[in-house]
């Protein structure tokens, strides 16, 4: 059987790559050579893959094995999973790849606090229907608010509401369209998302693979998750290892450890680590010039990936571990961070520091929120509050910003040592651009946010945690930018390319 391949796309058998190795039990395949393209930033990158094309259809009694991890389904998820940005971009990939049927959620552009954006197409097959899934993780805003609703208990609660409104839509989509194929055990379902999206997708497999309730009756071959960049948002009772759910990510993503274990949050199915920074190298500098700023020491990262990089003309921070400045006459303190680590070891600084319970007495291990209740009871709420306003208006931010450049030690003096410092400056910038806002939830939201602060008598639970993060970000460290960078979808495609080859 042969199709035709054309340039630039993966055409006509996308859906062979879900058979990866051996598709069908009978039969035979013949391997053709093409390639996938995307854009990174501009520029094009092209993405070698096979395509399998299967001669002698297989009989009633064939199988696909998606169990089995295929090279070629993971780049292919991992560009599927970049374009879910707009509703324009996955739609036009879908058509790319000559998926019908093409479906995307309402209101795909236009968030809010809890929804989340999804699309769905259909392929025919040999006799399956397949649906794609993509799950937006890719240029949302507002929706960020859900991220931060972990909830008191089980799953990630933000995660799971988003997860099952996915599930709504595609038992929906099949119903609808596929219900035959899905009563004869001829659907092939291929799920994926990138960063929030892979998470809901994690959490959409348990619904999907064994939730007592909402479970589709697919046999577990036939259903492919690839998600990138992960974060965790299952309970360990419903962090099932299932073998064919696959979360690509690295180690050095800070995103991937959100929700923390401490929290009882995982990831179900398997992890594939593309990216570890504990084996690479280091190299020290230590100078007269860096002294005099009272530096104590400095680390300079050099790593695989920086030369990843460097060979596809990505730009990516400098990975740098040093000391703090202070004020002249002062004795700079000795880095928290391990001397001689990595990305990895910072990570778990930060998160120690935040997660720790150390109080005063030690002012370094950080702040109360080393349990899930702490959290979900006290910021949580208002996170999710400032969340709406800056994302959902622009102008907030941006005046926010202006305010702390003109006044840069007052604001946040203001902030921080008047107990309405915040709602002041909150009230009035929301009053400047008529956006409507409850004047006794910001004052409650305000209020809350200076008291985990509180820097008048060093009890607020936020207290220690700015000690260490301010001048951190003041001596211009490049440490957290490099993280953030690390996550990013271009960095995902250079590193997993690297990986499989």
């Amino acid at each position: 059987m042969k199709r035709n391949i054309i340039v630039g796309i993966v055409a006509s058998f996308l859906l062979i790559c879900l058979i990866a190795c051996s598709i069908f039990e009978s039969g035979h395949s013949d391997t053709v050579q093409t390639y996938i393209s995307t854009k990174v930033k501009g520029e094009e990158i092209r993405i070698p893959v096979r395509i399998n094309t299967v001669a002698n259809a297989a009989d009633n009694n064939s199988f696909v094995d998606s169990t089995i991890f295929d090279n070629d389904l993971a780049l292919i998820s991992l560009v599927m999973a970049s374009k879910t940005g707009s509703e324009k971009k996955i739609r036009k990939f879908f058509s790319e790849m000559e998926l019908d049927n093409i479906v995307c959620s309402a209101n795909y552009d236009k968030g809010t606090a809890d929804s989340i954006s999804f699309c769905m197409g259909h392929y025919s097959v040999e006799g399956y229907d397949l649906i794609a899934v993509a799950v937006r993780g890719i240029d949302y805003d507002v929706e960020w608010a859900s991220n931060f609703k972990i909830g008191t208990s089980g799953d990630h609660q933000g995660f799971t509401e988003a997860a099952t409104q996915v599930y709504d839509g595609l038992t929906s989509y099949i119903n609808s369209k596929y219900k035959s194929s899905y009563d004869s055990g001829k659907i092939l379902l291929l799920m994926t998302g990138y960063s929030r999206g892979a998470a809901v997708t994690d959490v959409l497999s348990y619904l999907v693979l064994a939730d007592p309730v909402k479970k589709l009756n697919i046999p577990l071959k036939q259903v492919a998750a690839y998600t990138f960049g992960t974060p965790r948002g299952l309970c360990a009772e419903h962090a099932i290892a299932f073998p064919n759910v696959f979360n690509i990510y690295n180690s050095a993503d800070v995103v991937t450890y959100i929700a923390p274990e401490i929290y009882g949050m995982y990831r179900c199915g398997k992890d594939i680590n593309i990216y570890d920074p504990q084996n690479s190298d280091y190299t020290r500098r230590s100078t007269k010039e860096e002294k005099k700023k009272n530096i104590n020491e400095t680390v300079w990262y050099e790593s695989r990936v920086d030369k990843l990089a460097k060979d596809n003309k990505k730009d990516i921070p400098k990975f740098k571990l040093e000391t703090f400045n202070y004020r002249k006459g002062e004795t700079p303190g000795e880095s928290k961070i391990p001397y001689g680590t990595c990305e990895k070891s910072a990570i778990e600084w930060l998160l120690n520091l935040i997660l720790t319970d150390g109080g005063i007495a030690d002012p370094y291990k950080g702040y109360s929120f080393k349990t899930r209740e702490k959290f979900a009871t006290t910021i949580q709420p208002y996170f999710s509050y400032f969340i709406q306003y800056f994302l959902g208006y622009p102008e907030i931010m941006e005046d926010v910003g202006d305010k702390f450049k003109k006044e840069p030690i007052l604001t946040p003096a203001r902030w921080f040592l008047e107990s309405d410092g915040i709602y002041k400056d909150m009230k009035e910038i929301m009053d400047k651009y008529h956006i409507a806002y409850d004047d006794s939830e910001l004052k409650r939201a305000c209020t809350a946010l200076y008291e985990m602060v509180d820097f008048s008598n060093g009890d607020g639970c936020l207290f220690n945690t700015i000690l260490e993060l301010i001048p951190s970000a003041v001596a211009g460290n490049k440490d957290l930018s490099r993280m953030v960078y690390l996550h990013m979808p271009d960095m995902a495609l250079i590193m997993l390319w690297d990986y499989l080859k």
